[in-house]
């Protein structure tokens, strides 16, 4: 065979450097939308936390006629929202704490369950569970609307922040106005290093930016309403002070109270 029969194999430097454009081109048009992909997947399964959460707020109003609420006394004493749910959600779920930690959220906001000394089961906590407490050393990344849009009101319009407390103990089915409008659980503010404060990071509210809800898929967070339903909200649609237009304020401000007002005047 004659020389000029030969082929030469592989390819020359311009070639490659063709076949490299080519696929940078290709990642960089298929990497955002995997991104949004992935920003979805973690969504849909934090929506799914918050609609099973959903059935056991639910179910406990069934029970006792009133609505769980944050914790069982002052700063430093137990949350009890969340293990009063988790009694109701059956099987494996009734004794994990999975249910409690967005995808989305780092391994520090998980709730690690353990046992210690002989501790009575009470408030849907085990025999022998440790609690989860404002300042301790576990924490979780959704918080419940105690308080409604402002801390302090008199009556309460939230979901009730003390146990047994004259002025913002437990909140029934039947003084809240609008389930389906009212903020009942979301995405919350557990990060210090965003500003959040997770002594609290059980509770979301609009009254302190450090416990306003985080926006943790696409700019959006995860609520839960009282009456089940879960969407993705924007932070301007939770929170009155990042509007302008006073038609915001209220909306956003409403959506927190048991009576569907406002209630600007009490801030």
């Amino acid at each position: 065979m004659r020389p000029s029969q030969l082929k030469k194999l592989g390819f020359t430097l311009i070639e490659l450097l063709v076949v490299i454009a080519i696929i940078a081109i290709l990642a960089g048009m298929l990497l955002p939308a995997l991104a949004k992909a992935k920003s979805k997947a973690t969504g849909a399964k934090c929506s799914s936390n918050l609609r099973q959460m959903g059935i056991g707020l639910i179910a406990f109003s069934d029970d006792f006629g009133h609505y769980p609420v944050g914790i069982n006394g002052n700063r430093g004493s137990s949350w009890i929202w969340p293990s009063q749910i988790r009694q109701y959600l059956g099987g494996n779920t009734a004794r994990s704490t999975e249910l409690f930690k967005c995808p989305s959220a780092p391994d520090k906001a998980n709730w690690k369950v353990k046992f210690t000394g002989s501790q009575p089961a009470e408030d849907g906590y085990l025999k022998g569970e440790v609690r989860l407490r404002p300042g301790g050393t576990s924490f979780m990344s959704y918080g419940y609307n105690v308080w409604g849009a402002w801390a302090g009101m008199i009556p309460n319009q939230g979901m009730g922040v003390y146990k047994d407390h004259k002025n913002w103990g437990e909140t029934k089915p039947s003084q809240v106005l609008v389930p389906s409008e009212m903020i009942a659980i979301g995405d919350s503010n557990w990060d210090l290093n965003q500003e959040g404060d997770r002594d609290w990071s059980g509770f979301i509210g609009m009254y302190a930016k450090r416990q306003w809800p985080l926006p943790l898929h696409s700019e959006r967070a995860e609520i839960l309403f009282v009456d089940g339903h879960v969407t993705a909200e924007k932070r301007t649609d939770l929170v009155a002070q990042l509007n302008k237009d006073q038609v915001r304020k209220d909306f956003a401000a409403k959506r927190w109270n048991l009576d569907n007002t406002p209630h600007h005047e009490r801030r």
